[in-house]
């Protein structure tokens, strides 16, 4: 009885460090994440919750981001979407497929509004990925 209640115990705290060193998408999304599939797309999101859209290092628009369960008519308790606002109120909708998963540097995500996947990386010199 006492060595299942260690490996209980042991369990719980080995569950409890893993689940500590993995850092919320709100954290990993952070940073530069250039498009796959044209390195000159850069989107730049920042602590401050807002993503700057760029085009050959020039700004073209600035978005409020947020991250949760729903966004618009999706909703999905297991997964999380990124909604952007631009300065007209207007919204866009992505549902996160994964972000920089096992640090392997790619931002996955699917366009809500017309079900294209976006593939983003976050090294400009990254191999092209699939």
């Amino acid at each position: 009885m006492k060595k299942l209640l260690f490996i209980l115990s042991l369990l719980l705290f080995a569950s409890t460090i893993f689940a500590q060193n993995q850092d919320p998408s709100s954290k990993r999304i952070l940073g530069n994440w250039y498009s796959n599939t044209n390195r000159s797309i850069k989107w730049t999101f920042t602590q401050d919750g807002k993503a700057y859209n760029y085009n050959n290092d020039i700004m073209k628009v600035m978005y409020k981001y947020s991250i949760s369960h729903s966004c618009q008519n999706y909703s999905d308790d297991n997964g999380e979407f990124i909604t952007l606002r631009d300065k007209d109120g207007d919204e866009y909708c992505f549902k996160i497929n994964g972000i920089n998963e096992n640090k392997n540097g790619i931002l996955s995500l699917l366009n809500l509004s017309n079900m294209q996947p976006l593939i983003f990386v976050n090294d400009v010199n990254l191999k092209t990925v699939q």
